[in-house]
């Protein structure tokens, strides 16, 4: 099923490059007086539960407005999609020309669509007044390709370790410095295998974004290189599948972590050590009672590093009118809109001065001090292809059937034979 999906993901793709390559590049809502008509339709999903649907209409709704401020003349259309195969949907209504001139997007998936055209580059429409000074050299990675500029981000994630309070103690840990290398986590984590715990979450059926991936760059290494070279097995990097395998055998992992998707239930229950978590993690534990919680740095065993994704808005590059598409993309990720955007859905703001939406919230405070160590992910067009060959390799490993090496080196060839089949 994942190779028919990727064939007719990767003709829809070609057909909408096609297609942009016939419009007209002018685009019908643009005018010589710098004025605009016409309208501009945007393709947003449900951020919030159902419950705060209406608080999330008129946070769109007041971009729209204070677009109109300036280009009275362009009608501003919000449509709400479901996030239930959205790639497809897109893809297949921008192939017969009915798509959004304005959607949102995750990296992995901005580099495969902006390779095959699908996207419009927006350097050339914001100006130079659009804040780049306010945000993270890694939030502003996540939003370029090749030099190009694709888009401007709404919300960004941090994943961390978050610790069980009273383990932490108990197994001789100082909730003032949680740790901050492999180093200390191992030898704290064997403490808590000895006492009868799980030393932390590992949710294999998950992205490697939630897996490997974090080890592989806290190993210092990468999956590819900028210049699309594959990294994933080299000798030095092979340490975090090593540990991985190391943590599975001992017990530091629960036996379920080759296929599980979640480990948080065994963590609210004082099952588990440490839980690899988000600023929604905060969100559910308040849920749920739970507050015997401290909140960790990323990792480090060479480098300090963990995955978040950055959410972002593009413009489609078969839009009638691209420039005024751009400039919408830039009001909605000003400050205000930013600000209020992740005040009602509780992602962290991609700009350094949207932090002031938290304060009196210690954890999602600190949570903003780690945005210069996340990483979006695998910034290639075959990011999201590999995900589940270098996942069924980790699983490899994990169920004995390969060495570490060789499971990084199938990773590779795998990842390696996806390349060449662009």
């Amino acid at each position: 099923m994942l190779i028919k999906k990727g064939g007719f993901l990767l003709l829809l793709l070609l057909l909408v490059m096609s297609l942009a390559a016939c419009s007209d590049e002018e685009g019908e809502g643009a005018a010589e007086d710098g004025e605009f008509g016409g309208e501009l339709t945007v393709w947003v999903h449900p951020y919030v539960a159902s419950d705060l649907k209406a608080d999330q209409e008129k946070v769109f709704a007041d971009m729209a407005a204070s677009f109109n401020e300036q280009y009275p003349g362009v009608e501003v259309n919000f449509e709400e999609i479901p996030w239930a195969n959205r790639e497809q949907k897109l893809l297949t209504a921008l192939a017969a020309n009915q798509g959004p001139d304005v959607f949102y997007l995750i990296p992995d998936m901005m580099a495969q669509f902006a390779e095959t055209g699908v996207l419009e580059p927006i350097t050339d429409y914001i100006g130079d007044d659009w804040g780049q000074d306010d945000y993270a050299d890694t939030t502003l990675e996540a939003v370029t390709y090749q030099g190009d500029l694709y888009g401007l981000p709404i919300l960004r994630e941090v994943t961390t370790q978050i610790y069980n309070k009273n383990i932490l103690e108990e197994v001789g840990g100082d909730p003032e410095n949680p740790p901050t290398t492999w180093e200390e986590f191992n030898a704290l984590a064997e403490k808590a295998v000895d006492a009868g715990y799980y030393g932390r979450s590992f949710e294999g059926a998950n992205t490697p974004n939630a897996t490997i991936y974090p080890l592989i760059w806290q190993a210092g290494g990468d999956i590819l290189s900028e210049d699309g070279e594959v990294l994933i097995n080299s000798e030095k990097f092979v340490k975090a599948f090593e540990l991985v395998n190391e943590w599975y055998k001992n017990g530091v992992i629960p036996p379920d972590s080759i296929n599980t998707l979640s480990h948080f239930e065994a963590f609210l229950e004082g099952n588990i050590f440490s839980v690899f978590g988000t600023g929604l993690t905060f969100s559910s534990m308040e849920d749920r009672g739970f507050t015997d919680y401290v909140v960790g740095p990323p990792l480090m065993e060479e480098e300090q590093a963990t995955f978040g994704t950055t959410g972002m808005f593009v413009v489609a590059s078969n839009s009638d009118n691209k420039e005024a598409a751009s400039l919408l993309v830039k009001e909605m990720t000003n400050e205000e809109h930013t600000k209020a955007f992740n005040t009602l859905t509780k992602y962290i703001p991609p700009r350094a001065s949207g932090a002031s939406i938290f304060e009196g919230n210690a954890d999602m405070m600190q949570l903003t001090e780690y945005l210069d160590v996340t990483k979006p992910g695998v910034m290639h067009p075959v990011a999201r292809n590999i995900i589940p060959l270098v996942q069924a390799e980790m699983q490899a490993m994990m169920e004995g059937t390969k060495t570490p090496q060789e499971a990084a080196d199938a990773a590779a060839a795998a990842i390696q034979s996806e390349i060449d089949r662009m």
